[in-house]
């Protein structure tokens, strides 16, 4: 009997997939990287483990899955990523904020405009990026809002920049 060519596609990129997830377990940073742009290869089919991916216990994980799917985008990556905006971790809140910039949904710009409120800088500077990105009004309306009450000099920056972005 001769194999079904498209049966053993699929046990290859499945083989590759977990071949990725396993690298992200790597304590070298530059292999955690790899991994994720592995998956941003794969693309659409790399969407699925990557959401569970956003589960694990480790937070570096967390962030190159958020990463992950921010550069592979889509409808699917929408809610994950969303969700992701309340991680424990600054840093994977972070890269789940710039995902959605980068999908471009105006539904995040007000879960983008309550991260102005982070304790972190680069958190805000990430949201305040990506409201720049999605532009229009209501996200105008969140960056000024942010403009008012962020006393950082460099978050501040960033959304003069964000503001300039979006057309104002």
């Amino acid at each position: 009997m001769t194999p079904n060519p498209v049966a053993s596609g699929d046990d290859r990129l499945e083989n590759q997939i977990k071949e990725l997830v396993s690298m992200l377990s790597s304590p070298e940073k530059g292999v955690r990287e790899d991994a994720m742009h592995g998956f941003v290869a794969i693309g659409r089919p790399a969407v699925p483990a990557c959401i569970t991916l956003l589960e694990s216990a480790d937070w570096r994980v967390r962030y190159r899955a958020a990463e992950a799917l921010g550069l592979i985008g889509g409808r699917e990556v929408y809610d994950p990523l969303l969700s992701a905006l309340h991680d424990s971790k600054d840093h994977v809140r972070y890269m789940a904020a710039k995902g959605l910039g980068l999908i471009g949904d105006s539904r995040a710009v007000a879960s983008l405009a309550a991260l102005q409120r982070d304790e972190n800088e680069f958190v805000r500077r990430s949201a305040a990026r990506s409201l720049g990105q999605i532009g229009g009004e209501e996200a105008v309306r969140a960056l000024r809002q942010a403009l008012e009450i962020e006393t950082e000099d460099g978050v501040r920056t960033v959304i003069i920049q964000a503001l300039r972005d979006a057309g104002q």
